[in-house]
């Protein structure tokens, strides 16, 4: 039996209006009882936070697609595990090769990556910074694109949480619908992709559900994790 149940959150969780799906959050809850349940996502720690808290989830949280850890229950709560100077300067080449095309979003509560709309397409924006030599990671998580640390990725995130929680890879099972969770699911030793999500990840996931979004959540989960529910 698997011992920690790591997942992604919009478009994992969630409808496809992202909106909360709440037979997920309902089973999280259930499976919280008994094993870690880690939410996992490009969405800023503050937003992972308040999740964890409300949702019930009482795992620890990986943020910004593996730059920021944290727990509510941890002192500090949040652990950054990059720098945002790479990501910052990746920014500012971008607006001078791109000018108005590059729509950013709100970089408010961001505290190692830079998050951009979808209008340029993420092969475009990692060509520009390949060709003006800057080392970044870049993802796109189906809702934003996303420049992070040079070797940022959830699975980075994932060793510290589970190094926190006395645990390795082969304990855990990954789950998520997008190109930024490739690394997660080769991380864990059990990968699920969602029928949603794109032919990057589930060509490298051990199951593929047969349902979308949050009722495949729900599939993959009740699937794997019955007796404990």
């Amino acid at each position: 039996m698997f011992k920690v149940l790591v997942t992604d959150v919009d478009g994992t969780i969630t409808g496809r209006d992202t909106s909360l799906h709440l037979p997920a959050v309902e089973l999280i809850r259930k499976l919280s009882r008994k094993v870690p349940v880690v939410l996992c996502s490009g969405n800023a720690a503050c937003t992972l936070m308040t999740l964890s808290l409300y949702i019930g989830s009482k795992g620890p949280f990986i943020a910004e697609n593996g730059g920021v850890v944290g727990s509510p229950f941890w002192q500090p709560p949040i652990q950054t595990l990059a720098s945002k100077e790479a990501p910052l300067r990746a920014l500012k080449v971008l607006r001078e090769k791109l000018g108005g095309r590059l729509q950013e979003a709100d970089q408010t509560f961001r505290l190692t990556d830079v998050v951009l709309k979808r209008d340029v397409s993420v092969e475009e924006i990692v060509s520009v910074l390949r060709r003006e030599g800057v080392n970044v990671s870049v993802f796109d998580s189906g809702y934003a694109i996303h420049i992070c640390g040079p070797g940022v990725s959830k699975a980075v995130g994932l060793n510290v949480v589970l190094d926190r929680l006395g645990l390795s890879g082969e304990d855990a099972v990954g789950i998520g619908d997008g190109a930024n969770d490739v690394e997660l699911l080769e991380a864990c030793g059990y990968g699920i992709a969602l029928q949603n999500a794109p032919e990057a990840l589930k060509s490298v996931a051990d199951y593929v559900t047969k349902e979308p979004y949050g009722d495949g959540f729900v599939e993959a989960v009740t699937r794997l994790f019955k007796p404990l529910l």
